[in-house]
């Protein structure tokens, strides 16, 4: 049986709605570091040329059909794009969650993909983090 105040949240890598936030979100990926201008341009040409992606939206239709199948509170924390994962920690906290289930949506189990994920949990330490599992 799932206790009272439990939410899943599911974490993703998380993708820029256009063309013109390629810069910001390729930021977010390097932790900041700036990448050479030619390696920005040619990311923004190969985005430009699929339109965007669906990353984002299917996550957040994930997140719908899962509410509804569970009956219970579903949240989505992107890594490297909005919803930010801090955003959805700050969520969770302000709706009285008790208790987190939190599934990683990468399509692989490593140390370093999943880490990541975690290290962005972890960093919300300003915020009260509920139990996670």
């Amino acid at each position: 049986m799932i206790p009272d105040k439990t939410a899943v949240l599911l974490l993703a890598h998380g993708s820029p709605d256009s063309v013109e936030e390629v810069p910001e979100f390729l930021l977010r990926v390097t932790g900041g570091r700036p990448l050479p201008a030619p390696a920005v341009d040619e990311v923004k040409h190969r985005y430009g040329l699929i339109g965007h992606s669906p990353l984002t939206e299917l996550t957040l239709k994930q997140r719908e059909l899962l509410a509804r199948e569970l009956r219970m509170p579903v949240y989505v924390g992107m890594r490297n794009w909005k919803p930010l994962i801090a955003d959805a920690v700050s969520s969770i906290t302000s709706d009285g969650i008790k208790h987190v289930i939190a599934i990683c949506m990468a399509p692989q189990n490593s140390r370093t993909s999943v880490g990541l994920y975690r290290s962005a949990l972890t960093s919300t330490r300003e915020i009260p983090l509920p139990s996670i599992s």
